[in-house]
């Protein structure tokens, strides 16, 4: 038996069938945001490059942007002590250790007269209404220093020393806080903590 070839007729009738079911296939992959469940995408279904900034939220935008400052913070912090430490010596609190960068640098403390068993401050009470103390903030060179009484008229008179400075080193460098006073002391809620900057301007005023 001789085949014929097909008729044009059936050549394009072919022809459009295999174009339908090869749009039908495509159009199968084709997925929308509706077709999506909220929660079902993951990081691993993304591919790495394929998402700009630009396609974020304004919200993830800013932290990005934030986080992309290079703004960084160390800390040192000591809750309690020295206890009982003796007038007139100075005594180093806290040390915190940077490494190299410009920093703006602040420390707290709470410098409290210290009574013991035998109160040492009846002697000084006696021929002093009231006592104070010192604490310097010590940045490799520049310091900053801070004075609060702590005894008035027989009384613990508990204060905040607070103080401030800019920095910039080029080396990892300690930052310290020595204290001292002219009555025993205890310190408590001691704090240093130095945050990177981009850069410090020094302008010395005078007059």
């Amino acid at each position: 038996m001789k085949l014929r070839p097909p008729s044009p007729a059936l050549a394009v009738s072919i022809v459009a069938v295999v174009i339908a079911c090869t749009g039908s296939a495509v159009a199968a992959t084709m997925i929308t945001g509706a077709q999506i469940r909220n929660g079902t995408v993951s990081g691993a279904d993304i591919k790495d490059g394929s998402l700009l900034s630009k396609e974020l939220s304004k919200g993830t935008q800013n932290l990005i942007r934030k986080g992309s400052s290079g703004k960084v913070a160390f800390e040192a912090v000591r809750k309690a002590g020295p206890e009982g430490v003796p007038a007139n010596v100075i005594t180093r609190v806290a040390t915190l250790t940077v490494p190299a960068g410009a920093y703006s640098i602040q420390a707290n403390m709470v410098m409290t007269a210290f009574a013991g068993p035998t109160n040492p401050l009846e002697a000084l009470l006696g021929a002093n209404g009231s006592l104070g103390g010192t604490c310097t903030l010590d940045a490799g060179g520049p310091t900053h220093s801070s004075t609060g009484t702590i005894v008035v008229n027989d009384r613990q008179t508990p204060t905040t020393l607070s103080m401030q400075l800019t920095r910039t080193v080029g080396a990892p460098t300690d930052v310290t806080l020595n204290c001292s006073s002219n009555a025993p002391w205890r310190a408590s809620e001691t704090s240093i903590i130095a945050t990177t900057v981009d850069s410090v301007t020094l302008t010395e005023v005078t007059g």
